[in-house]
């Protein structure tokens, strides 16, 4: 049983969580497809670490029928590029909504890797995995010096639940394939 203080924590990531609902029930009706990542997916894989925002990859031919739905939601997008749309909320009891936008392809490879969890209310796909993997090697070649810190946390953490040693060959594939090979030197030199 959940003591008065982790009750009303519950409460309120529940209450947060509602615009995944929503989210999926507008996805669903408009037949769109979408995957959660970021440190929710994060979370459902078992790896604990907080987050401000929920992140959805998306498809970027349907940019035009996400952008409405944060609009309809009460959502300002204050940031949009070929690869993302950045979204705060009118409340601040909503989450922040950040939409990485990909292929038709690259969304159809995640969604075959993809699992599901129903923690949520309805059925969300969720990424696998070694999609967390990719995008995290990925995004470690543009962050700075401080949010790499968090990224290579997540990515050792992915890196220690699929089994891959950061000194190993296939780690330095998988940084050459999707990141570059300074970040694989510099995860590696972490755990020797």
């Amino acid at each position: 049983m959940l003591g008065p203080l982790r009750w009303q924590r519950y409460h309120y990531y529940s209450f947060k969580m509602e615009i995944l609902r929503t989210i999926h029930a507008a996805a669903t009706k408009g037949e769109r497809r979408f995957l959660l990542i970021g440190g929710h997916a994060l979370g459902v894989h078992g790896i604990s670490r907080s987050t401000g925002d929920l992140d959805l990859m998306v498809e970027v031919k349907d940019v035009d029928f996400w952008r409405a739905l944060l609009v309809r939601l009460g959502y300002d997008v204050f940031h949009e590029s070929s690869g993302f749309l950045q979204s705060k909320p009118g409340s601040v009891a909503a989450w922040p909504i950040d939409l990485m936008l990909v292929s038709a392809e690259t969304m159809a490879k995640a969604l075959q890797d993809a699992g599901s969890t129903e923690a949520f209310g309805p059925s969300i796909q969720v990424a696998s995995v070694g999609s967390l993997i990719a995008m995290k090697l990925h995004t470690l070649k543009f962050v700075d010096a401080e949010r790499a810190l968090k990224d290579q946390a997540d990515l050792l953490a992915l890196l220690q639940l699929a089994g891959i040693d950061p000194n190993s060959d296939t780690f330095r594939q998988l940084c050459s394939r999707y990141g570059t090979l300074e970040v694989y030197e510099r995860i590696a030199k972490t755990k020797r």
